[in-house]
């Protein structure tokens, strides 16, 4: 089969073996697979990963194949499938619910080859089936939307939670928003692209702010909530100066949320979170089932953050475009 691989400096389109199909697995054929932001840091050499390894992890399919152990009413079900694959159910955070923090797991297109290919085995727990009405280019997007709802699992709303800042308005970032304007929160969007901040004010954000056109961003934020500053404020830039003025953006005794996973350290101003009761959190997969009715019920919608598709052949052009264009928001695979 085709495959991009990654050696550790570059990509590369090669043959290798069609994945080994164990009693206890299924085989997908890769429809679409997108480009995640772990996926560029990889590429970058921000976040080490064994290699050679075949990247990727937002994908969605069909079941060809099923192992000897599977009920064969998988074949032929439209699929996406989790990140995290190699779960025990028997260690400490198995045992309390928590599989994404399983302490065996090998995350797809991370720890063990992913969804830039034509071919995939994963396990059947892994496995969400896709209603029809959403596209496997649509689909593509239900791993990140799961992550954008995690944040809300991760921290519950209360009731003076009434106000979201969010950096950085790429896929999560816009997804995010979405989440956060079906939750009821009033929504500032951050970002440095006019096109993307259109796009935000299109679902509903209140405030636009764009980092270039104004002297201090926390400064905006505060003036546009009577000096306090944001109830939540999420970072999904994975740039180290952002985080420094999202301590800044937020109110005393407020949240924040790290959703970025790009492999970068980060000074912080450790004394101003404590001082001012500051809460932190972070939060990586999320509810597969809840990003599926999102996408089924019309309440999330995606269609336009897909930037450019490309097949898998293409795949090069399509990393680059993530830097030669900062309104680039999402590339898909098609394979």
């Amino acid at each position: 089969m085709k495959a991009a691989v990654f050696d550790g400096q570059d990509i590369s389109i090669k043959e290798v073996p069609i994945p080994r199909l164990e009693d206890s697995q299924v085989l997908i054929q890769i429809k679409a697979s997108g480009i995640c932001g772990t996926d560029i840091a990889i590429a970058k050499g921000d976040l080490p990963t064994p290699t050679p390894i075949i990247l990727g992890h937002e994908f969605a399919g069909e079941v060809i194949e099923v192992g000897k152990k599977i009920n064969s009413n998988w074949e032929g079900k439209h699929v996406t499938s989790e990140i995290n694959s190699n779960i025990d159910f028997s260690c400490y955070y198995c045992q309390r619910n928590i599989f994404s923090q399983c302490l065996s797991r090998k995350a797809l297109g991370i720890d063990i080859n992913g969804s830039f290919a034509e071919y995939i085995v994963v396990e059947p727990y892994m496995l969400h089936e896709i209603p029809r009405k959403i596209s496997y280019k649509e689909a593509t997007f239900i791993e990140p939307l799961a992550a954008a709802y995690q944040t809300f699992e991760m921290m519950p709303l209360a009731d003076e939670d009434k106000i979201i800042a969010i950096y950085g308005l790429g896929k999560l970032g816009l997804l995010l928003a979405q989440v956060a304007l079906v939750k009821g929160l009033d929504v500032i969007a951050v970002d440095g692209s006019d096109k993307k901040l259109s796009m935000a004010e299109k679902y509903g954000a209140k405030q636009l702010i764009n980092r270039f056109e104004v002297e201090n961003i926390s400064d905006e934020i505060k003036g546009s909530t009577d000096n306090l500053g944001a109830d939540i404020v999420v970072d999904t830039t994975g740039n180290p100066e952002a985080l420094i003025d999202i301590v800044a953006s937020c109110k005393t005794r407020g949240k924040i949320h790290i959703k970025s996973t790009h492999g970068l350290r980060t000074p912080i101003n450790l004394t101003d979170i404590v001082v001012r009761e500051i809460t932190v959190y972070s939060s990586r997969c999320g509810p597969f089932d809840k990003a599926i009715e999102g996408l089924s019920s019309g309440d999330i919608k995606v269609k336009s953050l897909v930037s450019k598709m490309y097949d898998l052949e293409k795949i090069r052009e399509a990393f680059a475009a993530y830097d030669e264009d900062p309104d680039f928001i999402k590339a898909v695979i098609i394979i």
